[in-house]
């Protein structure tokens, strides 16, 4: 074992990880773990941590919308209709697979690095179909926790440094990888694997298979011949016979003859190869061995996209946006998921900073935010509170109470002024902004807000008829919900 007393404990690098080299892929794992682990939560929840990053939200999209994970013919637009047609564990699963992904791509470029993640994605890809044809009621938890399985040694990879070059001349030199870190280390990779497991909360199923080195249960067997497929493949290729030995071995597992599932692990590494390139990967999506009937495949280029933080506005999704709310209304979809669509309609097809939906109380004297998207959507949300005072203006109880909605911009709404108070101006920030009275069976059940106040970018007459066609629309779909019952 290696003399030198100052090495890092197991300890150090699980400190580390969490607090200096991954603390965003940490925080955004809890934040989607929360929502998900929250039975009350809504699509806007988990549509809210996505669209705060703007490259995630387009790499969503594009991965909702690929052969891989896509149900049906007409493309998904919104990240708030993904959720809806995939389900919460597929999105967040998608959200995580691109933070780690993202937090280990940006750090060093080691061969080491790009091989255990492309090890990691092929395998995620095999556990998931494997899980599937074995009719597992939890697909996706298999594909997070196959993903995860050596997120240590991923995490040592990428951010050692001398220490990776020791380890790495050792097992030049003949060692097994469990040898070399036995001596450089004084601990197994493994183990930092499963530590940050617990530190992050991660899948119950990946701390259990990480705990028992030789678990029994189908799931856990499931991971690790996935695993043992991606290895083997990547090492001797398709037809050696570790490869032929693990292919017999899943094909037991699943219950299919030995020709089909070869037949469909095959297809399954190309999938793997391309859903690496969406997740941003592209070094390890070249390093995941293709059999040879897909060898010759050109993996999607990637397109060089604008993630800017503010959208932009966007006619043609708009459209697109106002189609998938005409299909959402033919199914039996409810209040909340027409609203959460609309608003992001508003934020991404409109082109705002922020859109928000206000909720009127009964007795119509407190009008309080319920759901938002875009820019700081949490603080916007709490700060949108308000109560009617007879002796005290208020902008917003005066458009609930003639029904329509305006374009306020405090340099020139001169006689609207007055009516802007300043609870609105200290909540709001004081710049212009859009806003429309929901009404749904001729009620004004609360209000439609948006603006570009984040951004300073000015607002225009194109962007007020986008907005007041997303209230409108808003408007008749619940309005059509309330009137069939449903």
């Amino acid at each position: 074992m290696s003399s030198n007393p100052k090495r890092p404990s197991l300890n150090e690098w699980v400190r580390r990880v969490r607090d200096e080299e991954m603390p965003i892929f940490g925080q955004t794992v809890q934040r989607i773990i929360s929502v998900a682990e929250d039975d009350v939560s809504s699509a806007n929840q988990l549509a809210q941590v996505v669209l705060q990053d703007a490259s995630m939200t387009a790499r969503v999209l594009k991965l909702v919308n690929t052969t891989y994970y896509k149900t049906r013919e007409q493309s998904i637009s919104t990240i708030s209709r993904a959720v809806v047609l995939l389900g919460f564990d597929t999105i967040r699963n998608m959200c995580l697979s691109i933070s780690l992904v993202d937090a280990f791509v940006r750090g060093n470029a080691r061969d080491h690095l790009t091989q255990e993640l492309a090890r990691a994605i092929h395998a995620a890809v095999q556990a998931r179909a494997i899980a599937i044809e074995r009719n597992d009621v939890e697909p996706e938890e298999v594909f997070i926790a196959t993903l995860l399985y050596h997120i240590g040694d991923m995490a040592f990879w990428c951010f050692s440094e001398h220490q990776a070059d020791e380890l790495d001349a050792l097992m030049q030199q003949g060692y097994s990888p469990e040898q070399a870190q036995d001596e450089v280390l004084g601990f197994r990779l493994h183990q930092l694997s499963g530590a940050l497991a617990q530190e992050w909360r991660l899948s119950s199923l990946l701390r259990e298979v990480l705990s028992r080195p030789a678990p029994r249960h189908q799931r856990a067997r499931n991971i690790q011949l996935a695993h043992e497929l991606a290895r083997h493949a990547e090492a001797h290729g398709w037809q050696a016979p570790p490869t032929k030995q693990t292919i017999d071995q899943i094909a037991k597992l699943v219950g299919n003859p030995l020709e089909h599932t070869s037949e469909q692990l095959h297809q399954n590494a190309r999938d793997a190869a391309r859903i690496a390139g969406h997740f941003g990967a592209e070094s390890a999506a070249q390093a995941i061995p293709l059999p040879k009937l897909y060898e010759d495949e050109a993996l999607p280029e990637e397109e060089d996209e604008d993630h800017s933080q503010y959208p932009e506005p966007d006619g043609m999704l708009q459209l697109k946006i106002l189609r998938e709310l005409s299909q959402m209304l033919e199914g039996s979809h409810n209040f909340n998921m027409i609203i959460e669509l609309v608003l992001e309609g508003i934020y991404r097809g409109v082109g705002m900073d922020r859109s928000l939906f206000a909720l009127i109380s009964p007795n119509r004297r407190e009008l309080r935010g319920k759901f938002a998207l875009g820019h700081d959507a949490p603080v916007l949300n709490e700060a949108f509170h308000f109560l009617k005072h007879p002796d005290q203006p208020n902008l917003f109880f005066d458009l609930l109470d003639r029904g329509e909605g305006i374009w306020y911009d405090p340099q020139h709404s001169t006689k609207l002024r007055a009516r802007v108070s300043g609870a609105i101006t200290r909540a709001m920030g004081g710049e212009a902004f859009f806003v429309a009275p929901l009404i749904v069976c001729g009620k004004r059940i609360g209000l439609i807000y948006a603006d570009r106040t984040p951004s300073q970018r000015p607002l225009d007459e194109e962007a007020f008829e986008g907005f007041q066609l997303m209230v409108s629309q808003a408007s008749m779909g619940l309005t059509h919900i309330a009137g069939s019952g449903r």
